[in-house]
């Protein structure tokens, strides 16, 4: 199959304007996470080594757009990490919480046992009679 000049033009036309607005997709969900894509020439696809070498850019795709740094190679599964660390921190608050309950009960207990003893005329203390 022989093309012609002007169909291999249009399609290598078509083919840097499919890249580009692939780049340009890219380049906005980077600039949406909150980075800075980068530099390409026109039609040229985004440098997935340049990012690679991006240290902050490869830990802010962690951290915001773990999908994306997962498509572009970077994943580190940081934000894995970062949801088990929480749920733990959840999971010590719940049982701190717990506890200072427990704690607040028993002082609630022992205050009563105190009143009452009082009243009565009893060493808390001791359980014997004062005079």
């Amino acid at each position: 199959m022989n093309y012609s000049l002007d169909q291999q033009i249009e399609a290598a036309h078509a083919e840097a304007e499919r890249i580009e607005s692939e780049a340009l997709q890219l380049e906005a969900r980077i600039i949406r996470a909150g980075g800075v894509p980068p530099r390409r020439q026109y039609g040229k696809p985004v440098s997935l080594e340049s990012i690679r070498q991006n240290l902050t850019l490869c830990g802010l795709l962690n951290a915001k757009d773990p999908q994306l740094a997962s498509y572009l190679g970077v994943q580190t599964g940081a934000h894995i990490r970062k949801q088990t660390e929480q749920e733990e921190r959840q999971a010590v608050a719940a049982r701190m919480a717990e506890l200072t309950e427990q704690t607040r009960q028993q002082n609630q207990a022992a205050q009563l046992h105190r009143e009452r003893c009082n009243l009565a005329g009893i060493n808390y203390l001791n359980g014997q009679r004062r005079f």
